[in-house]
């Protein structure tokens, strides 16, 4: 009976000793704002008091999450000292209305404890711009030129950041464009508008879309991560803050802010139906066709001339064909290649495409050539046109050259010459005839005879060893996937400053080598799609773009990591890079 007693008291001393600790435990969870509209992200940290958790995240169905880094605090109060941990994340909403945040669980020693739900509204976006913008320091919008563009009908995507304080570190995504072919205008310009009695600065990235297909097509949001840098107000002033208050040195806090588009819905109409005995060359915008001779007209037989068709306008002119000729067969014709002269701005692409076919007459007369014929869709007309060039006669006379003398053919062979062989001297040097011209020489070793057997392999087995060891494959994926074992290896002996930069370098030069490419910096949805296309799985995709993502979010995020998620973070992505790039 004494046994039982024993191990009761010794259970009861053990819950008496772990209860102060158990009810020091707590969670909360808190937010920066419960209002915002549509685009804009809130901060959302979960506190743990008395120790350290996992928090699940996968109840907020509603909202994008980033990870914005771990952070630790030791408070005293009463001489009592505890230790909270800050798990913070930045949330984007992913519709409109009333959401919530629920009661997110969160593991502390094994035991679960749960947070207050929050309720969260996201307004409807008013509709003027000088409404958008009351009470904003920095939004962003998106536009499009051409809402119902035709099929192959190029229209500007307009990307804008209005910012009314002062920003830095922005990190611009752009959409995906499916269903467009997109190339961005490298000429981004940044301006000043007085947008509802303040001034803004405006900067706008744009880029060329041309679409593939008719039918309804989606652009997605456009997304921005930006720094708003505060000043410091927190009223402590030294002698040195005169010098220190300059804004060359940048005092302050940085908040970071998540920002993103609307989607933008596109119309693409079809093009109308090609009238009978046309054929369609495939440009739509508005062209022009202009044709000659090059180098004069006064051909003699023999002689040659260069036609030049030229096809110059405002539209997908990169897509311009030869232009179907129709050349006498007294010519013989050899076409060049096609000199070209493209631009690009903010209306889309213009210039010109100059086909040049050389003519070579084989007869004299007068010919006629066939006028050259386009057929494409005029977008302001909405409708086909059909360009004509004449091309000019050409008169072609005889040549003056005489023509070659003929070749006689003798009936007869022809005997060849014979000379009779003459003594002309004697020998350069005279022959040996007696037996004193015989002279003795010293015999030559085996090891001597050996070596010179083996020099000329040994040569050869050196020149290749020495190729070889210089030998170095430049391929993009053997390139990249050195640079990734090379930061990798760089991490580990890093500060941790450094080790989340290197981390970022190797991971990424680790899904640049699979997808065979060249590259400083992915985004993650890039990193997801680079992979998908190279045949990986999808979940393994998914699941590198996320840790690629958090490395990024705790890279930009200001915030203190301790050695465990340092560590955490090492080793997933020492596992990652060795997956993808054994």
């Amino acid at each position: 009976m004494r046994t039982p007693i024993v191990l009761l008291a010794t259970l009861l001393c053990l819950l008496a000793a772990l209860s102060p600790a158990l009810a020091g435990v707590s969670v909360r969870a808190t937010v920066d704002r419960t209002t915002l509209q549509p685009g804009e992200s809130i901060q959302l940290q979960v506190t743990v008091s008395g120790g350290e958790g996992d928090v699940d995240l996968s109840g907020l169905d509603d909202f994008r999450v980033l990870s914005r880094g771990t952070s630790s605090s030791v408070r005293i109060v009463n001489g009592d000292m505890s230790r909270e941990t800050h798990y913070n994340y930045m949330l984007m909403a992913r519709r409109r209305g009333r959401l919530t945040i629920p009661a997110l669980a969160v593991e502390v020693d094994g035991q679960i404890h749960h947070t207050v739900p929050i309720n969260i509204t996201v307004t409807s976006r008013p509709d003027t711009e000088s409404n958008r913008s009351e009470n904003r320091e920095v939004w962003v919008a998106a536009k499009i030129s051409e809402p119902s563009p035709y099929e192959g009908q190029q229209t500007t995507y307009t990307f804008q950041l209005f910012n009314t304080v002062q920003i830095q570190d922005a990190r611009f995504q752009a959409p995906e464009f499916e269903g467009f072919s997109a190339k961005e205008i490298k000429d981004r310009r940044s301006y000043r508008k007085i947008v509802n009695g303040r001034e803004a600065v405006v900067t706008e990235i744009n880029y060329v879309l041309t679409p593939l297909a008719p039918g309804n097509q989606t652009i997605e949001p456009a997304v921005l991560q930006v720094g708003i840098l505060r000043p410091d107000r927190s009223g402590r002033r030294s002698p040195f803050d005169d010098f220190f208050n300059d804004p060359f040195f940048k005092r302050g806090t940085v908040q970071t802010r998540v920002l993103q588009t609307d989607a933008l819905n596109v119309e693409v109409q079809p093009l109308p139906p090609l009238p009978a005995d046309c054929r369609f060359s495939g440009l739509v915008g508005r062209f022009d066709l202009p044709a000659g001779i090059e180098g004069g007209g006064d051909l003699k037989v023999g002689d040659s001339a260069t036609l030049a068709v030229t096809v110059e306008g405002r539209g997908n002119i990169m897509d311009a064909r030869p232009p179907e000729l129709h050349i006498p067969p007294a010519f013989k014709t050899y076409a060049d290649n096609p000199q070209e002269s493209i631009d690009m701005d903010r209306t889309g692409f213009h210039g010109k495409k100059i086909f040049r076919t050389a003519l070579v007459p084989l007869e004299a007369g007068r010919f006629e050539l066939a006028p050259v014929t386009l057929t494409y869709f005029d977008v302001a007309q909405k409708k086909y046109r059909t360009l004509t060039a004449a091309a000019p006669a050409l008169a072609v006379a005889a040549s003056l050259r005489t023509a070659a003398p003929a070749v006689t053919i003798t009936p007869q062979p022809v005997k060849p010459l014979k000379k009779q062989v003459t003594f002309t001297g004697r020998d350069i040097l005279p022959p040996k005839e007696d037996l004193a011209a015989i002279q003795s020489r010293r015999p030559f070793s085996w090891m001597a005879f050996l070596l010179c057997l083996a020099a000329p392999a040994l040569a050869f087995a050196g020149t290749v060893t020495a190729q070889r060891l210089s030998r170095r494959d430049t391929r993009p994926a053997a390139l990249m996937k050195s640079r990734a074992h090379q930061a990798l290896k760089a991490a580990r002996k890093s500060p941790p400053d450094q080790s989340l930069s290197l981390l970022y370098q190797a991971l990424t030069a680790a899904i640049l080598s699979v997808a065979g490419r060249m590259g400083e910096a992915l985004t993650w949805k890039e990193a997801e799609t680079l992979l998908r296309n190279s045949g990986r799985p999808e979940e393994e995709a998914r699941g590198t773009a996320e840790l690629l993502s958090r490395i990024e979010s705790c890279k930009f995020s200001g915030g203190a990591l301790s050695s465990r998620e340092l560590g955490e973070l090492l080793d997933r992505t020492r596992q990652a890079v060795r997956k993808l790039v054994p």
